[in-house]
Protein backbone atom coordinates (compact mmCIF):
# COMPACT_ATOMS: atom_id res chain seq x y z
CA UNK A 1 0.00 0.00 0.00
CA UNK A 2 0.99 3.34 -0.95
CA UNK A 3 0.32 6.96 -0.02
CA UNK A 4 1.35 10.27 -0.65
CA UNK A 5 1.37 13.08 2.27
CA UNK A 6 1.60 17.02 1.27
CA UNK A 7 3.13 18.61 4.17
CA UNK A 8 3.32 22.20 3.87
CA UNK A 9 6.92 24.05 5.35
CA UNK A 10 9.28 27.31 4.98
CA UNK A 11 9.66 26.80 1.06
CA UNK A 12 5.93 25.89 0.68
CA UNK A 13 4.72 22.30 0.25
CA UNK A 14 6.64 18.65 -0.07
CA UNK A 15 5.27 15.43 -0.80
CA UNK A 16 6.14 12.05 1.65
CA UNK A 17 5.61 9.05 0.32
CA UNK A 18 4.75 6.28 2.40
CA UNK A 19 5.08 2.26 1.13
CA UNK A 20 3.78 -0.27 3.13
CA UNK A 21 3.77 -3.86 2.37
CA UNK A 22 2.88 -6.34 5.03
CA UNK A 23 5.82 -8.36 6.45
CA UNK A 24 8.60 -5.65 5.08
CA UNK A 25 9.77 -2.38 6.72
CA UNK A 26 8.04 0.54 5.76
CA UNK A 27 9.54 2.68 3.05
CA UNK A 28 9.43 6.27 3.67
CA UNK A 29 10.83 9.55 1.51
CA UNK A 30 10.33 13.28 0.56
CA UNK A 31 9.86 14.40 -2.37
CA UNK A 32 9.73 18.68 -3.57
CA UNK A 33 7.71 17.60 -6.30
CA UNK A 34 4.67 15.41 -6.53
CA UNK A 35 5.37 13.52 -9.86
CA UNK A 36 8.48 12.51 -8.27
CA UNK A 37 6.72 10.99 -5.45
CA UNK A 38 4.50 9.36 -7.75
CA UNK A 39 7.21 8.30 -9.88
CA UNK A 40 9.18 6.84 -6.86
CA UNK A 41 5.95 4.68 -6.22
CA UNK A 42 6.37 3.22 -9.70
CA UNK A 43 9.47 2.67 -9.24
CA UNK A 44 9.26 0.85 -5.92
CA UNK A 45 6.09 -1.38 -6.31
CA UNK A 46 7.03 -2.35 -10.03
CA UNK A 47 10.93 -3.70 -9.76
CA UNK A 48 10.75 -6.29 -7.06
CA UNK A 49 14.33 -6.03 -6.94
CA UNK A 50 14.49 -2.08 -6.08
CA UNK A 51 11.94 -3.22 -3.18
CA UNK A 52 14.66 -5.61 -1.85
CA UNK A 53 17.45 -2.81 -2.20
CA UNK A 54 15.62 -0.78 0.63
CA UNK A 55 14.70 -3.38 3.09
CA UNK A 56 18.49 -4.34 3.08
CA UNK A 57 21.19 -2.77 5.08
CA UNK A 58 22.23 -0.09 2.00
CA UNK A 59 18.82 1.80 3.11
CA UNK A 60 20.77 3.59 5.40
CA UNK A 61 24.56 3.45 4.11
CA UNK A 62 25.84 6.96 2.90
CA UNK A 63 28.12 7.17 -0.03
CA UNK A 64 30.43 8.94 2.05
CA UNK A 65 30.57 5.20 4.32
CA UNK A 66 30.51 3.40 1.44
CA UNK A 67 33.38 5.12 -0.76
CA UNK A 68 35.38 5.00 2.42
CA UNK A 69 34.68 1.38 3.39
CA UNK A 70 36.00 0.63 -0.66
CA UNK A 71 39.02 2.42 -0.84
CA UNK A 72 40.12 1.10 2.75
CA UNK A 73 38.91 -2.98 1.96
CA UNK A 74 38.79 -3.31 -1.54
CA UNK A 75 40.62 -1.06 -3.47
CA UNK A 76 44.16 -2.93 -4.86
CA UNK A 77 45.40 -0.87 -7.58
CA UNK A 78 48.84 0.95 -7.08
CA UNK A 79 47.69 4.71 -7.84
CA UNK A 80 46.05 5.05 -3.95
CA UNK A 81 46.78 8.61 -3.41
CA UNK A 82 45.20 9.21 -7.43
CA UNK A 83 41.82 6.88 -6.26
CA UNK A 84 41.21 9.02 -3.27
CA UNK A 85 41.44 12.17 -5.35
CA UNK A 86 39.15 11.16 -7.61
CA UNK A 87 36.76 9.45 -4.99
CA UNK A 88 36.77 12.60 -2.45
CA UNK A 89 35.12 14.70 -5.49
CA UNK A 90 32.05 12.53 -5.29
CA UNK A 91 32.19 12.76 -1.52
CA UNK A 92 32.13 16.09 -1.62
CA UNK A 93 29.03 15.81 -4.01
CA UNK A 94 27.13 12.91 -2.67
CA UNK A 95 28.41 12.72 0.86
CA UNK A 96 25.83 12.09 3.27
CA UNK A 97 23.41 10.62 0.88
CA UNK A 98 21.87 7.21 1.13
CA UNK A 99 23.47 5.22 -1.14
CA UNK A 100 19.69 3.43 -2.22
CA UNK A 101 18.85 6.96 -3.03
CA UNK A 102 21.03 7.79 -5.87
CA UNK A 103 20.19 7.72 -9.22
CA UNK A 104 22.17 7.81 -12.71
CA UNK A 105 21.25 11.86 -13.15
CA UNK A 106 22.88 12.29 -9.78
CA UNK A 107 25.76 10.84 -11.21
CA UNK A 108 25.57 12.67 -14.95
CA UNK A 109 25.63 15.60 -12.83
CA UNK A 110 28.43 14.84 -10.59
CA UNK A 111 30.40 14.15 -13.80
CA UNK A 112 28.64 17.95 -15.39
CA UNK A 113 30.49 19.65 -11.94
CA UNK A 114 33.89 18.54 -12.69
CA UNK A 115 36.64 21.20 -14.01
CA UNK A 116 35.63 22.19 -17.82
CA UNK A 117 39.31 22.47 -17.77
CA UNK A 118 39.62 18.06 -17.87
CA UNK A 119 40.26 15.93 -20.56
CA UNK A 120 37.46 13.47 -21.23
CA UNK A 121 40.03 10.89 -20.65
CA UNK A 122 40.46 12.59 -17.40
CA UNK A 123 36.72 12.75 -16.81
CA UNK A 124 35.96 9.07 -17.59
CA UNK A 125 38.73 7.82 -15.17
CA UNK A 126 36.24 10.10 -12.38
CA UNK A 127 33.39 8.11 -13.79
CA UNK A 128 34.89 4.37 -13.62
CA UNK A 129 35.83 5.30 -9.85
CA UNK A 130 32.74 5.71 -8.68
CA UNK A 131 31.17 3.19 -10.24
CA UNK A 132 33.55 0.65 -9.18
CA UNK A 133 32.49 2.13 -5.40
CA UNK A 134 28.77 1.41 -6.62
CA UNK A 135 29.85 -1.97 -8.25
CA UNK A 136 31.36 -2.47 -4.37
CA UNK A 137 27.71 -1.71 -2.72
CA UNK A 138 26.12 -4.26 -5.71
CA UNK A 139 27.90 -7.09 -4.05
CA UNK A 140 28.28 -6.12 -0.59
CA UNK A 141 25.19 -4.33 0.21
CA UNK A 142 22.86 -6.03 -2.07
CA UNK A 143 22.27 -2.56 -4.29
CA UNK A 144 19.78 -3.15 -7.15
CA UNK A 145 21.62 -1.89 -9.41
CA UNK A 146 24.77 0.49 -10.27
CA UNK A 147 23.57 3.98 -11.28
CA UNK A 148 26.80 4.33 -13.43
CA UNK A 149 25.96 1.66 -15.85
CA UNK A 150 23.95 3.59 -18.45
CA UNK A 151 26.56 6.27 -18.72
CA UNK A 152 28.30 6.26 -21.64
CA UNK A 153 32.07 7.01 -21.64
CA UNK A 154 32.95 10.17 -23.38
CA UNK A 155 34.46 9.78 -26.52
CA UNK A 156 38.31 10.19 -26.37
CA UNK A 157 41.56 10.91 -28.27
CA UNK A 158 44.17 8.31 -29.16
CA UNK A 159 46.52 10.69 -27.41
CA UNK A 160 49.84 10.81 -28.31
CA UNK A 161 52.20 8.38 -29.74
CA UNK A 162 55.87 9.40 -29.31
CA UNK A 163 58.51 6.81 -29.64
CA UNK A 164 62.02 6.92 -30.54
CA UNK A 165 63.73 6.79 -33.79
CA UNK A 166 66.64 4.32 -34.10
CA UNK A 167 69.36 7.35 -33.99
CA UNK A 168 67.61 8.73 -31.08
CA UNK A 169 67.54 5.43 -29.33
CA UNK A 170 71.29 5.61 -29.75
CA UNK A 171 72.58 8.76 -28.88
CA UNK A 172 70.40 7.97 -25.39
CA UNK A 173 71.73 4.88 -24.71
CA UNK A 174 74.98 6.58 -25.00
CA UNK A 175 74.01 9.97 -22.99
CA UNK A 176 72.83 7.42 -20.14
CA UNK A 177 76.12 5.39 -20.34
CA UNK A 178 77.51 8.95 -19.34
CA UNK A 179 75.49 9.66 -16.77
CA UNK A 180 76.15 10.58 -13.21
CA UNK A 181 73.53 7.97 -12.03
CA UNK A 182 75.01 5.47 -12.99
CA UNK A 183 71.69 2.73 -12.87
CA UNK A 184 69.88 5.47 -15.68
CA UNK A 185 71.02 3.14 -18.28
CA UNK A 186 69.72 0.01 -16.71
CA UNK A 187 66.36 1.77 -15.94
CA UNK A 188 65.65 3.38 -19.59
CA UNK A 189 66.68 -0.16 -21.48
CA UNK A 190 64.11 -2.13 -18.79
CA UNK A 191 61.32 0.47 -19.58
CA UNK A 192 61.91 -0.06 -23.33
CA UNK A 193 62.39 -3.57 -23.00
CA UNK A 194 59.74 -4.47 -20.76
CA UNK A 195 56.95 -1.66 -21.56
CA UNK A 196 56.84 -1.28 -18.06
CA UNK A 197 55.80 1.85 -16.37
CA UNK A 198 58.04 3.68 -14.22
CA UNK A 199 56.47 3.47 -11.23
CA UNK A 200 56.89 -0.71 -11.60
CA UNK A 201 60.37 -0.11 -12.43
CA UNK A 202 61.40 1.81 -9.70
CA UNK A 203 59.63 -0.40 -7.44
CA UNK A 204 61.37 -3.76 -7.87
CA UNK A 205 63.24 -5.24 -5.05
CA UNK A 206 65.92 -7.19 -5.56
CA UNK A 207 64.07 -10.35 -4.31
CA UNK A 208 61.75 -9.56 -7.55
CA UNK A 209 64.18 -10.65 -9.73
CA UNK A 210 64.45 -14.10 -10.89
CA UNK A 211 68.29 -14.45 -12.76
CA UNK A 212 67.78 -18.02 -13.68
CA UNK A 213 64.70 -17.52 -15.69
CA UNK A 214 65.18 -14.08 -16.84
CA UNK A 215 62.22 -12.38 -15.37
CA UNK A 216 60.96 -9.81 -13.31
CA UNK A 217 57.78 -9.50 -10.87
CA UNK A 218 56.14 -6.77 -10.13
CA UNK A 219 53.86 -7.15 -7.20
CA UNK A 220 51.19 -4.97 -8.14
CA UNK A 221 50.61 -2.85 -11.38
CA UNK A 222 48.72 0.27 -12.66
CA UNK A 223 45.66 -2.29 -12.48
CA UNK A 224 45.86 -3.80 -9.31
CA UNK A 225 47.09 -7.47 -10.50
CA UNK A 226 50.72 -8.76 -10.33
CA UNK A 227 52.75 -8.59 -13.39
CA UNK A 228 55.52 -10.71 -14.86
CA UNK A 229 58.07 -8.87 -17.23
CA UNK A 230 60.15 -10.93 -19.66
CA UNK A 231 64.34 -9.91 -19.09
CA UNK A 232 66.25 -9.88 -21.89
CA UNK A 233 70.09 -10.89 -21.66
CA UNK A 234 71.41 -7.40 -22.01
CA UNK A 235 69.33 -6.20 -19.09
CA UNK A 236 70.63 -9.16 -17.17
CA UNK A 237 74.11 -8.24 -17.67
CA UNK A 238 73.47 -4.85 -16.60
CA UNK A 239 71.69 -6.09 -13.33
CA UNK A 240 74.37 -8.21 -12.86
CA UNK A 241 76.70 -5.39 -12.44
CA UNK A 242 74.48 -4.18 -9.25
CA UNK A 243 73.67 -7.52 -7.74
CA UNK A 244 75.49 -7.36 -4.76
CA UNK A 245 74.29 -4.12 -3.16
CA UNK A 246 72.75 -3.69 0.15
CA UNK A 247 69.39 -1.71 -0.67
CA UNK A 248 66.78 -3.88 -1.05
CA UNK A 249 65.22 -1.72 -4.11
CA UNK A 250 66.85 -2.20 -7.89
CA UNK A 251 66.73 1.31 -8.06
CA UNK A 252 67.02 3.01 -4.69
CA UNK A 253 67.90 6.53 -3.95
CA UNK A 254 71.76 6.94 -2.35
CA UNK A 255 70.02 9.21 0.51
CA UNK A 256 67.43 7.51 1.39
CA UNK A 257 67.68 3.72 0.81
CA UNK A 258 64.32 2.90 1.61
CA UNK A 259 63.16 4.78 -1.54
CA UNK A 260 63.22 5.16 -5.51
CA UNK A 261 65.99 7.48 -6.65
CA UNK A 262 64.50 10.84 -8.17
CA UNK A 263 66.12 10.98 -11.44
CA UNK A 264 64.46 13.89 -12.97
CA UNK A 265 67.71 15.81 -13.22
CA UNK A 266 69.91 13.35 -14.71
CA UNK A 267 67.09 12.35 -17.19
CA UNK A 268 66.22 15.84 -18.56
CA UNK A 269 70.13 16.19 -19.01
CA UNK A 270 70.45 13.33 -20.80
CA UNK A 271 67.82 14.31 -23.09
CA UNK A 272 69.98 17.79 -23.63
CA UNK A 273 72.88 15.62 -24.12
CA UNK A 274 71.38 12.94 -26.84
CA UNK A 275 69.71 16.18 -28.47
CA UNK A 276 65.59 13.80 -28.64
CA UNK A 277 63.32 16.90 -28.12
CA UNK A 278 59.70 16.36 -26.67
CA UNK A 279 60.07 12.89 -25.01
CA UNK A 280 58.95 11.86 -21.96
CA UNK A 281 59.68 9.06 -19.72
CA UNK A 282 56.40 7.99 -20.46
CA UNK A 283 57.34 7.58 -23.80
CA UNK A 284 59.90 4.90 -23.50
CA UNK A 285 56.58 2.62 -22.73
CA UNK A 286 55.11 3.89 -26.48
CA UNK A 287 58.34 3.33 -27.65
CA UNK A 288 58.53 -0.47 -26.55
CA UNK A 289 54.87 -0.94 -27.94
CA UNK A 290 55.65 0.79 -31.24
CA UNK A 291 58.91 -1.28 -31.92
CA UNK A 292 56.41 -4.57 -31.21
CA UNK A 293 53.89 -3.65 -33.48
CA UNK A 294 56.37 -2.60 -36.29
CA UNK A 295 57.93 -5.85 -36.23
CA UNK A 296 54.90 -7.84 -36.62
CA UNK A 297 53.51 -8.26 -33.07
CA UNK A 298 50.08 -8.44 -32.96
CA UNK A 299 47.51 -6.03 -31.10
CA UNK A 300 46.32 -8.58 -28.88
CA UNK A 301 50.68 -9.70 -27.86
CA UNK A 302 50.80 -5.78 -27.99
CA UNK A 303 48.46 -5.45 -24.84
CA UNK A 304 49.43 -8.36 -23.17
CA UNK A 305 52.99 -6.88 -22.73
CA UNK A 306 52.08 -3.56 -21.79
CA UNK A 307 49.22 -4.93 -19.20
CA UNK A 308 46.58 -3.19 -21.35
CA UNK A 309 43.20 -5.26 -19.91
CA UNK A 310 40.64 -3.34 -22.73
CA UNK A 311 42.49 -3.80 -26.22
CA UNK A 312 40.74 -0.52 -27.35
CA UNK A 313 44.00 1.09 -25.15
CA UNK A 314 46.32 -0.43 -27.49
CA UNK A 315 44.29 0.23 -30.99
CA UNK A 316 46.37 3.44 -30.85
CA UNK A 317 49.26 1.81 -32.30
CA UNK A 318 47.01 -0.35 -35.14
CA UNK A 319 48.29 1.92 -37.73
CA UNK A 320 52.03 0.83 -37.13
CA UNK A 321 50.51 -2.93 -37.79
CA UNK A 322 50.43 -2.04 -41.76
CA UNK A 323 53.66 -3.80 -42.99
CA UNK A 324 52.61 -6.94 -40.80
CA UNK A 325 49.29 -7.17 -41.77
CA UNK A 326 50.29 -6.70 -45.79
CA UNK A 327 52.76 -9.43 -45.77
CA UNK A 328 49.59 -11.43 -43.85
CA UNK A 329 47.27 -11.02 -46.50
CA UNK A 330 49.67 -11.19 -49.56
CA UNK A 331 51.37 -14.64 -47.84
CA UNK A 332 47.76 -15.87 -46.79
CA UNK A 333 45.27 -14.38 -50.05
CA UNK A 334 47.89 -13.63 -52.49
CA UNK A 335 46.95 -16.44 -54.32
CA UNK A 336 43.52 -16.66 -54.01
CA UNK A 337 42.64 -15.66 -57.96
CA UNK A 338 44.81 -18.35 -58.96
CA UNK A 339 42.16 -21.26 -57.38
Amino acid sequence: MAAIQKIKNKKGFSYRVIIRNKGLKTITKTFSKRHLASQFIYKIESDRQTRASYNSKNDKTTFRELALEYLNNDYQGSRVSMQKARAQHWIDYLGDRYIVDISTSDISDGINRLSPHLSNATKNRYKAVVSVVFSYACRQYGLAQNPVKNIRSMPESRGRIRFLSNDERSRLFKACRGSQWGKLYLLVLMAITTGARRGELLGLEWSDIDFDRNLAYVKTSKNGEPKVLPLTEDVIIELEKFRDQKPVLVFNSEIKIDKPFEFRKQWIKVLKDARVDDFRFHDLRHTCASYLAQSGASLLEIADVLGHKQISMTARYSHLCVDHKQKLINNILGDISCA
